[in-house]
């Protein structure tokens, strides 16, 4: 404890607990100016009875992962989870009992959007992580890398963890060497390790107290950070391949509506052979699986648009290159648990709209959307 009063950050890290627990929301400036709280929601115990708490952690984390508690012959840790709207990024900090995680394709298939690069660090207990062909172990001390554009699977023990998440637009303008980036961030024990790891312990404990004025500054502070942190990592190989990975995607993205879209074209354009362009694909299910996931993703927004809903939805299908509508309709319903009609009809797009900033939750079910609502548009402030 401090001489005025106050907790000291350092020992309320060392022991596990926040200093902001019972705080307000926001401090008012000597002026007595009312300033905008920075976006935050929160999902902790005693917001609603605790079997309904832990499938609401659940769903808070469903853009990333498919959680499964694991039996531990006891009554489990009650999870809790607090994050951060940084506008650009977020930062989430959440405890939890063991878990298994999963990602894989069919999880990828219908998060599409959400695969962000996860920055973790493990404040408390450990996971085991295999993440597209990489395996580690996340333990208190250093950050590890989850990229979500690979299937990941891992175990935890109970836990607490925060985690940065950088969408891959961002990540590819600010920090290209990390958009292949799997597994430890910095050497175990380095003072670069210590370094971030207390920044990101810093971050948590103060950004209850930030303005939304100081949610900019503050992503880009991260940003510069991480960059110069990272900046001799020896990444130049997993760089150069997802550089080029990720000048493939880029063509197929523009490239949607070209019923000649394929793997020759693609091999012109990166000037590269066949094999060098099915090993980048390798772990993505392959080129015409990818090309016809990303026009399913184009065709569900496309659908769901308020300004196409006047044309019908085979044509929309047509303009993807699905020129049969039964088989369109199967791969549609396939890859997002809903027919192309019912899409429409429950006009998705409109529950994943961002919140306005300063929103508050005010239940536990709000603070889920909310979260799970960020995972899904982070893409889209950047």
């Amino acid at each position: 404890m401090s001489q005025n009063g106050r907790r000291d950050p350092a020992v309320a890290r060392r022991q596990g607990t926040r200093m902001d627990d019972n705080a307000p929301q926001t401090v008012p400036p000597e002026t007595g100016d009312v300033r905008t709280p920075i976006m935050q929601a929160a999902l902790l115990p005693g917001m609603v009875p605790d079997e309904e708490l832990r499938l609401l952690w659940r769903q808070s984390i469903a853009p990333y992962f498919d959680a499964r508690p694991l039996d531990q012959g006891s009554a489990p840790r009650l999870p809790e989870i607090r994050q951060y709207s940084l506008g650009s990024i977020l930062l989430a900090e959440s405890r939890f009992s063991a878990q298994t995680y999963d990602r894989d394709r069919q999880w990828m298939r219908r998060y599409d959007d959400s695969d962000h690069l996860l920055l973790q660090l493990f404040a408390e207990g450990r996971n085991l992580a295999v993440n597209g062909t990489d395996e580690y172990v996340q333990s208190p001390g250093n950050v590890c890398a989850i990229n979500l554009a690979y299937e990941a699977k891992s175990q935890s023990t109970d836990g607490r963890a925060l985690t940065l998440v950088l969408p891959r637009d961002l990540v590819r303008q600010t920090l290209p060497h990390l958009l292949d980036a799997r597994g430890a961030l910095f050497a175990p024990g380095s003072a670069t390790a210590r370094i971030f790891a207390d920044y990101l312990l810093s971050l948590g404990d103060n950004l209850a107290r930030a303005t939304q004025d100081e949610a900019p500054g503050l992503a880009r502070a991260t940003l510069g950070l991480l960059d110069a942190l990272t900046a001799g990592r020896d990444v130049l190989s997993r760089a150069a391949h997802g550089a080029t990975f990720d000048s493939a995607c880029r063509y197929v993205e523009a490239n949607l509506a070209d019923p000649g879209l394929g793997v020759a074209g693609i091999c012109r354009h990166l000037r590269c052979s066949r094999a060098t362009l099915y090993r980048l694909f390798a772990d993505h299910g392959g080129v015409q699986d990818y090309i016809r996931r990303r026009r399913l993703v184009a065709c569900f927004k496309a659908i769901c648009a308020p300004g196409q809903a006047h044309r019908r939805i085979y044509d929309i299908a047509l303009d993807y290159g699905f020129t049969s509508p039964s088989h369109f309709s199967h791969l549609f319903r396939s890859h997002f648990g809903v027919t192309p009609r019912e899409a429409r009809e429950l006009e998705f797009n409109a529950a994943i709209r961002p919140p306005a900033p300063g929103a508050a939750a005010s239940s536990g079910a709000q603070a889920v959307e909310q979260i799970w609502r960020w995972a899904r548009t982070l893409a889209e402030q950047n």
